[in-house]
Parts: structure tokens; C-alpha cells; sequence
């Protein structure tokens, strides 16, 4: 067995463990993480049961963090979990910057945990540094060279929704919907429910003459009338013009709309099959223009395409045109184009200056923008003595 001596810490001093027990108990820790199949009720109850305390504990607290989609807050608690009594034993826990040694913050990324138990004149304590990383999502909107990023993410009643790639930020015409909901990562999202709610972005600098593009954005539908048009985003060329550009939801169908002539062409419609977006379900959704025509995709499938309309993205004449809206669009008619408010959530909406591929699309839709990876840091498990 390899030797190992102790290195003081202040009033701390912290062995780290090479036995083959602690080697065994790292494993059932990995595996236990990895599983994430026991219930917090169900590990208390084998902590009660078994004479290892604090590596139940360690396994207790790793299992909290997998199963808390808002970890990244609860940590600036200083806490994993709160104190409890099991039997003759206490358990407590609190939480570090494994950089700073200082409270966790919201950039914070790794974490040292430590846990201790306390059973009658025995106290026992350990740690962990646990990271705890976030898909760098605007990391991959640049390596597609997308022009124009709104996440959406906004909270606590803010008026702007901040564009990250060329400042083209919009606004939000009802601060209260900004950060209202959450999606199934935890992320927050905006919760829209009538047509006057929405983002509207004033209308960015390269919107004439896109000769193709890609719009890809995330969306829940919470409304359920399958003889409601729930309009996604739209921009309209000129004020009660028809739209350049638009998406909507009816009865489960994705429809797409897209002219550069500022004239209603029936032909000019890009329409899935009904029943394509489920509401209350999280689906990715794109819409491209360009050589292959105007093409929707949910979920990473294509679902319609119009090979025949090639036409660009673009205000008429150069005009300016009016703002673009998010979670609001159009019901595009031959001789009226009546708003339509979304009811449900959208978020990391973007674009990119490309008709991108299938592939692309598919690898795009498989990502979730605010998935969180946690992992153990390699050997970083010690026992404290203090």
C-alpha cells in the first residue's frame, strides 16, 4: 500500500486515501452517480443501514447535485443539502469556489463539496470537487457563423432581450414574461400568451437581400386550440404589408411563409403535415431559404419543403421595414395579415447566414442549450480530519 502523508491546511488536516476500501467506495460513488436511479428517500434509507457514513453522505449529496436542474443557484446557498438527523447521526454539507475557495457565484464551474457526520463523539468529514459545466451553445452558433443570437434567457423583468453576436437587441414589450418559465435543463425561458407580449427587434442591418439563411430556435406550445394560428416569429416589410418572413403553429402544423416581392403568393408556403409539434413538449425547430427552397425541420427531421420557392429574405425596394417579432407572428391572408400571439415559450432563437445542411440541422437540433454536465474531478475524494 502506498504511503501517504499528511499535508496541514490551516487547522485542517486532509489525508488523502489510497486504501482499497476508499478506492471501492469511489467506485460505487461513480457508479452510483452514473445510475442516478435511487431516490433521495431510498439513499437516506441505506444511509441508516450501513456503517459508512460519510461516504453514504458523499453519495447523498453527488446524487442532489445530479438531480438539482438549478444547481448552479442552490450552491450560492453554501449548502448541497440542509441539515438533517438519521438515527444517532447528523449530516451536514456546504459548498466552495474549488478556485477561489470563496462562495460560489454564477460563474462559478467546479465545486468543492465537503460532508460531514456527526455520530455521538465521532465526527467524520470529507470532500469532493464536482464540475459542473453548461454546453458553451453560443460556441456552437459561432463555428456556424451565425449573424444574430437571442437566448432569451433574460430574468427578473428586464426590458431588453440581449442579441450576443452584432448588438441587434429587441424588446420586451412586456418585461413580466421575461424568465417566467423554465425548460427541462433548467434554463430560463420567457412565457408569452397573447400577441402583444412579444420581442420586437428593430429591424437589424443585414436583413436586406438574404439569399438564404437559417432560423433555429427552441419552443414549447402551451396552447392547445387546434383552430388557433399561433404565430412563432414574422417581419413584415413594410406596416400592414405582408410578411417577409414567417412561422407559425396551426393544429400541430408548422407553417412557413417567405416573399421578397412584398406580394401574397399561395405558392409561396412551406407547410408540414398536422400534429408535428406536440404542445407542452420541448422541440427544436429551423427554417432555411435558399437554393434547396424554403425547408422546415422539427427536431432535427424535415417535415416541409418548398423546392420551388428560392426567394430571398429581404425588405422590398430596401426598404427598412417593420420589426421583426418573436413569439408573435402573422395569419398571412391574400388581403389582411392579422397578428398572432404564441402561448408557450421560445427561446435560443438564432440566425445564420447559411441554407445549412440536413446534417447540420440535425447535429444543431441534438444539443440542448442549457444541458449541465457534472462530473467527479479525478482523484479530488479525501477524507478531512479537522
Amino acid at each position: 500500500m502506498q504511503k501517504t502523508y499528511p499535508t496541514k491546511h490551516g487547522s485542517a488536516y486532509i489525508i488523502t486515501l489510497f486504501t482499497v476500501a476508499a478506492i471501492v467506495s469511489m467506485v460505487l460513488i461513480g457508479v452510483r452517480l452514473r445510475l442516478m436511479t435511487n431516490s433521495q428517500s431510498a439513499m437516506i434509507e441505506q444511509m441508516s443501514e450501513g456503517s459508512t457514513d460519510i461516504l453514504d453522505a458523499t453519495e447523498y449529496a453527488l446524487q442532489r447535485i445530479t438531480d438539482d436542474a438549478d444547481w448552479n443557484t442552490t450552491a450560492q446557498s453554501g449548502k448541497v443539502f440542509a441539515d438533517f438527523t438519521l438515527g444517532d447521526s447528523t449530516y451536514s454539507s456546504s459548498v466552495l469556489d474549488a478556485a477561489t475557495g470563496l462562495a460560489p457565484t454564477e460563474s462559478t464551474t467546479n465545486y468543492r463539496v465537503q460532508v460531514a457526520s456527526d455520530h455521538s463523539t465521532v465526527h467524520s468529514a470529507a470532500r469532493i470537487d464536482v464540475l459542473n459545466e453548461k454546453v458553451d451553445y453560443s460556441a456552437v452558433l459561432r463555428a456556424l457563423s451565425a449573424t444574430h443570437y437571442w437566448a432569451l434567457d433574460e430574468t427578473e423583468n428586464p426590458g431588453t432581450a440581449i442579441e450576443s453576436v452584432d448588438g441587434c437587441d429587441g424588446a420586451y414589450l412586456d418585461p413580466n414574461v421575461a424568465g417566467a418559465g423554465t425548460n427541462t435543463e433548467g434554463g430560463f425561458v420567457p412565457v408569452f400568451a397573447a400577441a402583444s407580449d412579444h420581442v420586437q427587434v428593430p429591424h437589424c442591418r443585414d436583413f436586406n437581400g438574404m439569399t438564404e439563411g437559417t432560423v433555429s430556435l427552441w419552443l414549447n406550445l402551451s396552447g392547445k386550440s387546434a383552430s388557433t394560428t399561433y404565430g412563432v416569429f414574422g417581419k413584415r416589410v413594410e406596416l400592414n404589408k405582408v410578411p417577409a418572413i414567417n412561422l407559425s403553429i396551426f393544429a400541430g402544423s408548422v407553417v412557413a411563409f417567405l416573399t421578397d416581392t412584398e406580394t401574397y403568393q399561395s405558392g409561396n408556403f412551406a407547410m408540414s403535415g398536422f400534429g408535428e409539434i406536440t404542445v407542452g413538449q420541448w422541440h427544436h425547430v429551423a427554417l432555411s431559404w435558399g437554393g434547396k427552397g424554403l425547408t422546415v425541420y422539427v427536431d432535427g427531421i424535415q417535415v416541409a419543403n418548398n423546392s420551388s420557392n428560392t426567394e430571398s429574405f429581404s425588405s422590398y425596394g430596401g426598404h427598412f421595414g417593420a420589426d421583426l417579432n418573436i413569439g408573435s407572428g402573422y395569419i398571412v391572408l391574400p388581403s389582411s395579415q392579422p397578428d398572432a400571439g404564441f402561448e408557450g415559450s421560445i427561446a435560443h432563437m438564432a440566425v445564420l447566414p447559411t441554407q445549412i445542411s440536413d446534417a447540420q440541422i440535425v447535429e444543431l437540433a441534438a444539443i440542448k442549450p442549457d444541458l449541465s454536465r457534472t462530473s467527479i474531478v479525478d482523484n479530488s475524494w479525501v477524507r478531512v480530519f479537522e
